[in-house]
């Protein structure tokens, strides 16, 4: 028998303060024109870290309620120097949300220009701050833990990609007869009292059911969409003393299956895209407790049994023209970090992106683990991977990547 695994977890508000506000986000194909953040905290949001440890290998995941990864290098640098380990063992990444600031896109401030960039720099700032001490936090918070992990399934997603009907379709499409990954996978760590100290759940769905949502007539609220409202519900039925922590499986053509605006087909096959105001809070409360019900519905299942499970954690790198992905701009070399950690015999490959959902499935598909899941938008925004024909040039190379560090794992 291995070691003894070792698990603490943290949870740190990050919620803008009044000084931010207000302030631009996406662009509003409505109106021409961005939406913009009113400065009302419809709930707060978070960086959530957890730390595992069996005595051999440190793992660290950290993750943040907004859309993208800030600095992301950078960042997952400190976070490896706080945590003691390789940069290789860390998940840096974010819940997609798209009710938090957009921190992380150099695109936004070429459009937006001050004070916008301004703002989002003194963010950037203010997030460096505070992660050593959620670091901290977390490890202060390490004791001994057991792990167990389930697959379930969850049917609160649609596939959004309905581009026959124009680019509209495309972020509000609804596509119940395409393929559509349906995985919830629920990881729980249980301290020797049997008391949860984290759930991490992953499940492949944009959150993004908020967006641009002007419940008020003031302007978009901040909130941690749909999964981070699972989060707070199911963290609020451990009295704030478990960690609930959310990430984005291959999401890129996946959407929520009920949105605060909605698309309307026209019996000439025009769209017509209709904003639901007032009742966007009352569907995200709707569906923010119906994933709350099935992440605890696969939760129950867990019986957490492994004290000393392997850990391990390594990285492949390729690059990509930005031209073969879409990126927009000039043409210019991307990079694709594909990495592989093992939580016992759990798999989980980690990618930058957005990445549509058959790609996913198709790579864990590839591993010889029977639990196997995908954390994407882990790294230097990319845009979204589209080209899911199976002989897609970000497939073929993620392909190669995971086989490569899969064998490495087994012949360690």
């Amino acid at each position: 028998m291995g070691k003894q695994l070792k698990v603490g977890a943290s949870r740190t508000c990050i919620t803008p303060g009044p000084e931010y506000f207000p302030i631009e986000h996406f662009k509003n194909h409505m109106t021409g024109q961005p939406s913009v953040f009113s400065g009302k905290i419809a709930e707060d949001i978070f960086l959530r870290v957890v730390l595992m440890d069996n005595g051999e290998t440190r793992l660290v995941w950290a993750v943040l309620d907004l859309p993208g990864v800030p600095e992301s290098e950078e960042v997952r640098q400190l976070i490896a120097n706080c945590a003691g380990v390789p940069e290789g063992n860390v998940i840096y990444t974010c819940t997609h949300n798209h009710s938090g600031l957009y921190a992380d896109n150099p695109i936004f401030e070429r459009w937006y220009g001050e004070p916008f960039t301004t703002k989002v720099k003194n963010y950037r700032k203010f997030l460096r701050e505070i992660i050593p001490g959620a670091i901290k936090a977390a490890e202060a918070d390490m004791r001994p833990a057991t792990m167990g992990v389930k697959r379930g399934s969850c049917y609160l997603n649609v596939n959004r990609n309905e581009k026959e009907l124009g680019p509209k379709a495309g972020t509000y499409g609804f596509r119940v007869d395409r393929p559509t990954d349906r995985d919830l996978y629920v990881v729980r760590f249980d301290d020797q009292q049997g008391s949860p100290i984290a759930i991490l759940y992953n499940f492949a769905v944009h959150a993004c059911m908020m967006i641009h949502n002007d419940p008020e007539g003031k302007g978009t609220e901040i909130s941690g969409d749909l999964v981070g409202r699972a989060c707070r519900i199911i963290e609020g039925q451990y009295n704030d003393k478990t960690v609930v922590m959310f990430t984005s499986g291959a999401a890129g053509d996946m959407n929520p299956l009920m949105m605060s605006r909605v698309n309307i087909v026209e019996p000439d096959g025009s769209i017509t895209t209709k904003e639901l105001g007032a009742a966007g809070p009352i569907i995200l409360e709707f569906m923010g407790s119906r994933l709350a019900r099935d992440i605890l519905t696969v939760n129950r299942e867990i019986v957490c049994s492994n004290p000393s499970p392997a850990l391990w954690a390594d990285v492949q790198h390729f690059s990509l023209d930005s031209t073969v992905i879409e990126m927009p701009g000039p043409s210019r070399p991307v990079d694709i970090r594909i990495g592989l950690m093992m939580l016992g015999d759990t798999a989980v490959i980690v990618s930058n992106g957005e990445i549509f959902n058959q790609i996913g499935r198709r790579l864990k598909d590839r591993t010889p683990f029977r639990n196997t899941m995908m954390v994407t938008h882990a790294g230097a925004w990319l845009g979204y991977i589209r080209d899911d024909s199976g002989s897609g040039v970000y497939e073929q190379n993620a392909a190669q990547a995971v086989d490569q560090l899969v064998n490495r794992f087994i012949n360690r």
